[in-house]
């Protein structure tokens, strides 16, 4: 029997995500009042009313001096940016399909990105133009199709010549045919399984994804949101890359519908990031691996006054339950707010959160290891190895069913098959489980557990128990075979890269503290290899393709070793 959402039954409109975010009569708030600002220099910000002005004319700007047309791709590479969310909206005015691409990518990165998604204009900045120009001369992308965000050079047109254009209205999409049909994003799934694949959200996805996200409750009891504090309002910051879904679809796309005041930052460096939530006040943030670790273990951390943030959501990968506290500890060190950390799951194949806890509400049985309940219109199932559903409570494969999951893979019917099944189930390829509460729990990626003597051994388990030591400043664990001395081939065991806390720290202190936590199956007898930096991507997901290539160069050493 499927698992059904806890919350009320929603009804979602048939309306396109434009009309949603800016005509729908049901968003009321005060459009002229800032809505996203340039951290680097808050006298720089866009309203609601400024932003739908500027999206009509790149829209118009993009059908006109572009040659844009309804279902051309529409390809931004540029670090975060003010007038990101105004390429973004403008793109779906003039009917074509945002995708955003990794600011950091390389040439080859990008032109396979560029050729996946068939893209005909690019917006870049003067960070990525030298790359971006590169791969437009190999893949025969005009430089007229080229527009920096922050203004023209070296013959490059700038944003700045399709503002000239008079703003023109979107087509307006009226009909579950139109919405559910018309791809209008293509979000690059982070590629942990094979190559990026370019994942179909349609205008029904994006509006119904928005619309259950937004209607989590603030729980009667809260102790963490106070609406008759200064900081009622939501004030929000985002460092993260804006290419990323979330970005676009948390951020961007609900940010602007709610009216959430939200900082725009490129952040250089930690501190930038502390520095920021210092100097705007912010009370509602969104963090990953990458930032929780060292929030829990910088000593730089209190030197800023972060006591401003009030709600505290962490996703991209499972965090462990040590972290977690220790985060809330950072940010509010006497306990006085009662601050408590959340985590929410989701991928790029159901637009971007699947659970989530409503505010006020957290998980004090786990500690924190909860990733909250379904959101409104999804259902679930957990299965095992033969697609049969388990128990309750016991560890599977979770499926998912929405109205926001994705259309498909763009180009890819195979992988889309492999993926969808014929009745709307969404494979996740995460392994997991549902509490009595209804809160699920995410363990790991199903293709990246370790075989152990036949037992399952999650990666992100055994990286959360390293990262719980005062040793370690962060971790990556990867499965390497077992069949050195030919014996238990196909096996596997486990190998720790560790990025060193305590200089004083040895392969055989870290197996002590593993043998102190976890079961025996669980130690790293794999290796383990000491290194200056865990491979991240920019949501702190462990990129273990890459240890994985590390751990291929030494695979004839000794089962535990240490490299200074």
């Amino acid at each position: 029997m499927p698992i059904q959402s806890p919350r009320p039954t929603i009804n979602f409109p048939t309306i396109d995500i434009l009309t949603w975010i800016f005509d729908d009569e049901t968003s009321t708030y005060d459009r002229s009042k800032p809505l996203f600002v340039n951290a680097s220099n808050p006298e720089e910000y866009l309203t609601k009313n400024y932003l739908k002005e500027l999206t009509m004319k790149i829209g118009h700007g993009l059908r006109e001096l572009a040659g844009v047309k309804p279902g051309d791709v529409v390809l931004c590479a540029s670090p975060n940016h003010l007038l990101y969310p105004a390429v973004v909206f403008g793109t779906l005015c003039a009917s074509a399909i945002f995708t955003g691409a990794d600011p950091s990518h390389t040439e080859f990165e990008l032109s396979r990105q560029l050729q996946s998604s068939g893209a005909k204009v690019i917006f870049a900045s003067a960070a990525t133009l030298s790359v971006v120009s590169m791969c437009a001369a190999r893949l025969s992308i005009s430089t007229v199709h080229i527009f920096l965000i922050d203004g023209a050079r070296d013959g490059f047109r700038g944003v700045e010549d399709l503002l000239n254009f008079e703003g023109q209205n979107w087509p307006r999409l009226t009909t579950f045919q139109e919405v559910s049909s018309t791809t209008a994003f293509l979000t690059y799934s982070s590629g942990t399984s094979g190559l990026p694949k370019g994942c179909e959200v349609t205008h029904w996805n994006a509006v119904s994804h928005g619309i259950s996200f937004l209607c989590r409750r603030h729980q009667s009891s809260t102790q963490t949101f106070n609406p008759e504090t200064e900081d009622a309002d939501p004030i929000t910051l985002v460092y993260f890359p804006l290419f990323r879904a979330v970005s676009i679809f948390v951020s961007m796309i609900n940010g602007t519908r709610s009216g959430r005041l939200t900082y725009i930052l490129d952040p250089q460096d930690f501190s930038a990031i502390l520095d920021a939530i210092q100097r705007f006040r912010i009370n509602e943030l969104i963090i990953f691996p990458s930032i929780a670790v060292p929030l829990a273990k910088s000593t730089i951390v209190k030197d800023y006054n972060l006591s401003s943030v009030t709600q505290l959501l962490c996703g991209g990968s499972p965090l462990g339950s040590d972290v977690a506290l220790a985060v809330e500890e950072a940010l509010d060190p006497d306990g006085s707010k009662k601050l408590k950390l959340c985590q929410a799951w989701g991928l790029t194949e159901i637009t971007t959160i699947a659970t989530a806890f409503d505010h006020g509400d957290w998980d004090e049985e786990t500690q924190r290891l909860a990733v909250g309940p379904l959101l409104s219109g999804i259902e679930a199932k957990i299965v095992d190895g033969e697609e049969a559903e388990v128990v309750l409570g016991e560890l599977g494969e979770i499926w998912l069913r929405a109205p926001f999951v994705f259309k498909g893979y763009w180009k890819n019917d195979e992988a889309t098959r492999e993926t969808l099944t014929p009745d709307g189930w969404l494979k996740t390829g995460d392994i997991g489980r549902v509490g009595h509460r209804g809160f699920f729990y995410i363990v790991d990626r199903m293709k990246e557990m370790i075989k152990v003597h036949g037992l399952q051994v999650a990666p992100a388990e055994l990286e959360a128990t390293l990262l719980s030591s005062p040793d370690v400043a962060d971790a990556g664990v990867v499965g390497v075979p077992c069949d050195r001395d030919g014996n238990e081939a196909g096996g596997e065991y486990p190998r720790a890269y560790i990025v060193k806390s305590n200089p004083d720290a040895t392969a055989a202190s870290i197996d002590a503290w593993m043998a102190k936590h976890l079961a025996p199956h669980k130690s790293l007898s794999g290796g383990i290899e000491f290194v200056d930096v865990i491979p991240r991507n920019t949501f702190g997901k462990v990129m273990r393709r890459s240890l994985q290539d590390w751990a291929a160069e030494s695979r004839a050493n000794a089962p535990v070793m240490s490299r200074t």
